[in-house]
């Protein structure tokens, strides 16, 4: 549909629902709404015909409206009244049926009204708190643990950090000493953690002044009075004071009189007489706020892992940091890994120039020892992240290997891979488990293998012996891989797209979040990737094999 036809057709149909056109700087309505039977005025501006800009729904007169609290109205002294009529993740509006779309957003602006009454008002506001507390200043993070249960005060400090690339921010954080960052511009700082919601109290949306911050605190069914005297404290420090609740994050600062921030300044005026000054001007005292995120490493998993536990405390150590182990390892670090509990990476080789075309890290990284580097981007990624690297083979680092929660073998080379699954089936380690990841053919199939320390079965059952084929082949009859020879500058291996590993790396990170649940799951996976070349097979748990050569060591030793 043409533009001129588009206008035509949101022109008759907001005509036929009693809209006038205004002159505007965009094309601009005003109209009713009908809200549980009584007329409100309302203005509705058409920024974009294709919608990727919403069109704007205002209130012309709040007082048509039932009194209190309003939810799902933008808050800024009520005089906008943008009208909140979508939620988070947006509103599909058809480009084609323009208005049809334009009716849909009324229908949803109405709803988002009526929703106010009986009641329900300070209930809604309450539910998306945090938009209507903020002023339109920068977000800050929080980058410390969260506490369950109750309420907690924590001291931290709130710093202003320049990391090495990217954007400066502000976080609350124990430490100043961030990797990768400078820390700048220090003020103490108090998080205040709670288990209940936070919103309105008495008809006051959010406080203005530090005397409705004072009544809008106190009034919170989460704090007592003498919570207050704490918080106080803080703000007549020139503190930042943050509310982390179930429904909002929250950030206050007084906003200090010229007077006093230069008497300050001067020396004219004692920080111990700052809190007295204050008290006495509670009214006069304006509030910066501001809105707020958890971005700790815990926090990050958590958001998306909804209803199951992350790999926090859970200590790994991978093998291998090639092209599965690099995209696994930023996978498990978004997953939980490092958080409360090291994550060991361990790797001998360099990485060279053929290997970034399906590698996590990049040319700048060409010639560095792969496993150093890769823990140097994932604490780039998050600076909290608990990573260490060993330049070394697993065998001479065997003993650390052995002492983590989870071994990942990442390598997807048969001798290592056989060569850790004898070591992890023997007695006197700390790992209850070892996950073997690797792709087969040229990309055909990404695969796992998950062997938990209880089970009768081992790798090596997989494949006895190496004339025997694999019991449980990815590749149909015929099908073989094939290797790129060596070259002068580079040696054979064998080729296939980036996808292939970030793939195997996904299954891998899904089963080992899975154990971490205690629902392991069948023990061998496979992915099929190429649907000519491979086969297609349902997980499944594979049961001894009699000639297993690693088994029957065992039993002879036993």
């Amino acid at each position: 549909m043409d533009r001129q036809a588009a206008w035509a057709e949101i022109n008759a149909t907001l005509l036929a629902k009693g809209f006038e056109e205004k002159q505007g700087s965009s094309p601009e309505y005003h109209g009713q709404l009908n809200i549980h039977g009584s007329p409100v005025d309302v203005s509705l501006a058409i920024p974009d015909l294709t919608f990727m800009e919403l069109p704007v729904i205002r209130l012309l007169d709040r007082s048509q409206l039932a009194p209190g609290v309003l939810g799902h109205v933008f808050h800024n002294l009520d005089v906008d009244s943008g009208i909140c009529y979508a939620s988070g993740v947006g509103l599909p509006l058809d480009l084609h049926s323009p208005g049809g779309s334009i009716l849909r957003v009324m229908e949803q602006a109405k709803k988002a009204l009526e929703v106010n009454y009986a009641g329900r008002g300070v209930a809604e506001v309450t539910a998306e708190y945090q938009d209507y507390w903020r002023d339109s200043r920068e977000p800050f993070r929080i980058l410390a643990t969260r506490k369950e249960g109750g309420t907690h005060f924590t001291s931290l400090g709130y710093n202003y950090f320049i990391p090495e690339v990217g954007r400066p921010f502000f976080a609350l954080c124990g430490d100043a000493d961030l990797y990768a960052h400078k820390s700048e511009k220090y003020r103490t700082a108090l998080l205040v953690q709670t288990d209940q919601d936070i919103g309105p109290v008495d008809g006051c949306k959010v406080p203005a002044d530090l005397t409705q911050l004072e009544t809008w605190f106190k009034g919170q069914a989460a704090f007592s009075n003498d919570d207050w005297s704490k918080v106080e404290t803080a703000l007549f420090a020139q503190g930042f004071v943050a509310i982390s609740a179930p429904n909002c994050i929250l950030g206050v600062r007084l906003q200090f009189p010229s007077d006093i921030k230069i008497g300050l300044r001067q020396g004219t005026i004692r920080k111990d007489k700052v809190p007295r000054i204050l008290a006495s001007r509670r009214s006069k005292i304006g509030l910066l706020r501001y809105g707020g995120y958890w971005t700790d490493l815990q926090s990050i998993a958590q958001r998306n892992l909804t209803g199951l536990k992350t790999l926090s405390g859970i200590s790994i150590a991978m093998v291998g940091c090639g092209t599965i182990g690099s995209h696994l390892a930023k996978f498990l670090v978004q997953s939980g890994a490092g958080s409360n509990a090291p994550l060991m990476l361990i790797d001998c080789q360099l990485l060279a120039s053929g290997n970034i075309g399906r590698h996590y890290l990049g040319s700048s990284r060409i010639g560095e020892a792969k496993a150093s580097a890769l823990k140097d981007e994932l604490k780039r990624f998050h600076p909290q992240a608990d990573v260490h690297s060993r330049i070394d083979d697993a065998t001479d680092v065997w003993e650390e290997i052995k002492a983590a929660d989870l071994i990942i073998d990442a390598t997807g080379e048969w001798n290592t891979q056989y060569a850790l699954n004898e070591r992890f089936m023997a007695d006197g380690i700390n790992a209850t488990a070892i996950l073997h990841s690797w792709v087969s053919g040229n990309g055909a199939a990404a695969r796992s293998f998950l062997n938990l320390r209880d089970d009768d079965f081992c790798f090596r059952c997989l494949r006895p012996t190496m004339k025997d084929q694999h019991r449980f082949p990815a590749l149909k009859p015929n099908v073989e891989a094939n290797i790129a020879e060596a070259t002068c500058g580079e040696g054979a291996f064998y080729p296939y797209s980036v996808a292939a590993p970030a793939i195997a790396a996904a299954l891998a990170c899904d089963v080992v979040i899975a154990w971490a649940n205690g629902r392991p799951g069948p023990r061998l996976r496979t992915q099929v990737l190429d649907h000519d070349r491979a086969i297609h097979r349902k997980p499944t748990t594979p049961s001894p094999h009699k000639d297993c050569p690693s088994c029957k060591a065992r039993k002879t030793d036993d």
